[in-house]
């Protein structure tokens, strides 16, 4: 009886020695069980946890709403750098709130502003891109019909989603950074060079109690700069700025262009993103998700960031964009 006894109580420690650091450090139960755990140096979600990568996010005091500006244009397109130039100069006014992103895509996916040839080898599209170009551009009536195009946290102006360019593009803008924030958003991360491995986390607070729409959460990966081709007005520079003598320009091509803030996919490969559900709802009343990303071997981590933005499933309108640096 002793010995069994004796077994028995060994066995048992065993069993909670072995499993002790399990109890202790405790996965947070929302958002972790789909997370990519090899891309961690360490491979185990319970070690993270207890290294404290896993965040315990501080109160957001954040206030004011941010603008997404996304720029529908393509590397053959002749009239498009100007008027990109006019949308950075645009950014330049508030560039902690104001976000530019560069999609390579038409109203109808791939044209030939955007595919690559002997003279514009370099890829500068995406899946996801080319499926919101085609997105916009395929509503009755839309007035989306070539690049460039600008939508603005995707607010309407005279019935459209997508301004041409000019007046719009600020107005528009103007009008985003003017209004109230209705939801808030914030972000952290950890970046393992190891494994190219991205941990990404991030909070959202719905603050306006009258949004009843189902919210979308979209995480975009972009890459800052890249020096490549681009079809420019002959003997100008993105700028307007006539036989700028700096600028290399032969037959309407700039051979030194620096294409900006350029899409390069969703870090979830999914266009719209993820629907914020009571699965992501905590006690609190805020919402938490989190994603893993394994960076792909041609971006350094040193020229990408993120733009992480909230937006309604109904109307399309983005009502809170942050830059999140990788």
């Amino acid at each position: 009886m002793k010995r069994f006894l004796f077994i028995a109580i060994t066995f048992a420690s065993i069993v909670f020695y072995a499993s002790c650091d399990r109890v202790k450090f405790t996965v947070p139960k929302s958002g972790s069980s789909n997370l990519d755990w090899s891309l961690y140096p360490d491979g185990d979600s319970a070690f993270y946890v207890s290294q404290g990568l896993w965040p315990t996010f501080v109160a957001n005091t954040n206030t004011l709403r941010n603008v997404l500006i996304e720029d529908f244009t393509g590397h053959g397109c002749v009239s498009c750098p100007p008027q990109t130039a006019n949308m950075e100069s645009l950014i330049t006014t508030n560039p902690s709130r104001i976000f530019g992103l560069g999609i390579h895509s038409s109203p109808i996916g791939i044209t030939s502003y955007q595919e690559t040839n002997a003279a514009f080898p370099i890829i500068l599209y995406c899946e996801q891109g080319l499926e919101i170009g085609i997105f916009f551009g395929s509503f009755p009536g839309s007035t989306f019909i070539g690049n460039p195009g600008f939508c603005v946290n995707r607010t309407l102006a005279g019935g459209q989603f997508v301004s041409n360019a000019g007046p719009p593009i600020t107005s528009k803008t103007n009008l985003c950074l003017s209004s109230t924030l209705k939801v808030n958003l914030q972000a952290t991360s950890n970046y393992f060079a190891s494994t190219r491995g991205l941990f990404l986390h991030t909070e959202v607070d719905k603050i306006d109690p009258t949004l009843t729409n189902e919210l979308g959460l979209v995480v975009y990966v972009v890459e800052d700069s890249l020096i490549a081709r681009q079809t420019v007005p002959d003997q100008n520079d993105p700028d307007g700025t006539p036989n700028d003598p700096v600028l290399t320009h032969t037959d309407g091509i700039h051979e030194t262009y620096v294409h900006r803030d350029i899409l390069r996919g969703c870090i979830d490969g999914k266009s719209f993103g993820k629907t914020l559900t009571s699965s992501n709802l905590n006690a609190n009343g805020k919402y938490y998700l989190n994603y893993t990303y394994k960076l792909p071997d041609q971006y350094s981590p040193d020229n990408m960031h993120l733009l992480i933005y909230v937006y309604d499933k109904t109307t399309y309108e983005i009502y809170q964009v942050i830059k999140h640096e990788i």
